[in-house]
């Protein structure tokens, strides 16, 4: 039970010395919760972004690299720099069956330890999944500490448009492509076309002459890159894969590897068990 003790500027706020406060303090970014239960109900209160981290088998939160890295004063920086608050709720391994998420995000953690982020802090994306890191290691993506400063710093957007841009920022190479505006607009035009080339299993720049025109005048003109995976791939290791495939391509690269003045990306799946990535810039 929490206790309220006072109230403020219409707002309640738990005793101090209580580990799950209702709201946030003026000056506090993140609130570390134990409970998912707990975590879930005040990220949803405080419109607040919910960072979950399912812990290796048979380790404590003293060995548990993902723990440590989490703890660090120069980790929780970014995190607060974000402009969003967090909340951060550290589960041991077999309590991951407790989680309210669907069937398909625990499998793109590939049934193991990970970072699972929800979004309670928009609307349009609230209690949906938007990110994830898998900590056992796949064909292209192995998780690495760095990858939590990564996370810390996405634009919003759906789990498909983050992944994508994770995978970009990445890259050895550094890309510029994210360094200027996600543009929304562009991400759903990246989505769009990638559940176009998806459906019809086929990657291409079908209908650019179009769409570029109708983009031009959102912004300016505008380019676009596109990309396939390999079949039978989960969704980190194909975004780890287009960007690769861009990497090859000296045109791919000037694009993505180049700072626009705004951007939007998206990958979506067919049925044939590829995925197909979009990325869109303004110049």
């Amino acid at each position: 039970m929490i206790l309220l003790v006072c109230v403020v500027n219409g707002k309640c706020f738990a005793d101090k010395n209580q580990s799950n406060p209702l709201y946030f303090s003026r000056r506090q970014k993140i609130i570390d919760v134990s409970n998912y239960t707990d975590a879930t109900r005040i990220a949803a209160k405080n419109s607040a972004l919910l960072l979950i981290s399912i812990r290796a088998e048979n380790t404590t939160a003293g060995d548990d690299e993902a723990t440590q890295q989490l703890q660090k004063p120069s980790v929780r920086k970014l995190f607060t720099e974000s402009g969003t608050p967090w909340v951060f709720c550290q589960l041991d391994f077999d309590e991951r069956s407790n989680l309210l998420i669907s069937s398909t995000s625990l499998e793109e953690i590939r049934g193991g330890p990970g970072i699972i982020v929800i979004d309670y802090a928009h609307e349009r994306l609230k209690g949906h999944v938007v990110s994830v890191l898998p900590r056992r290691a796949g064909k292209y993506y192995q998780f690495s500490r760095h990858d939590l400063s990564l996370i810390a710093r996405l634009p919003t957007g759906s789990l498909t448009q983050r992944s994508m841009i994770f995978a970009v920022r990445r890259h050895a190479d550094a890309p510029k492509s994210t360094d200027g505006s996600c543009d929304r607009v562009l991400c759903e035009a990246a989505a769009a076309h990638s559940a176009h080339q998806a459906q019809l299993q086929k990657q291409g720049h079908h209908g650019w002459g179009q769409r570029s025109q109708r983009l031009s005048q959102h912004r300016g003109p505008a380019t676009e890159v596109c990309a396939e995976s390999w079949p039978d791939q989960d969704l980190l290791d194909s975004c780890i894969d287009c960007v690769s495939c861009w990497r090859q391509s000296p045109g791919h690269w000037r694009a993505v590897s180049t700072e626009h003045s705004a951007f939007g990306y998206d990958i979506q799946r067919g049925k044939n068990s590829i995925w197909y990535a979009t990325g869109i810039f303004i110049h």
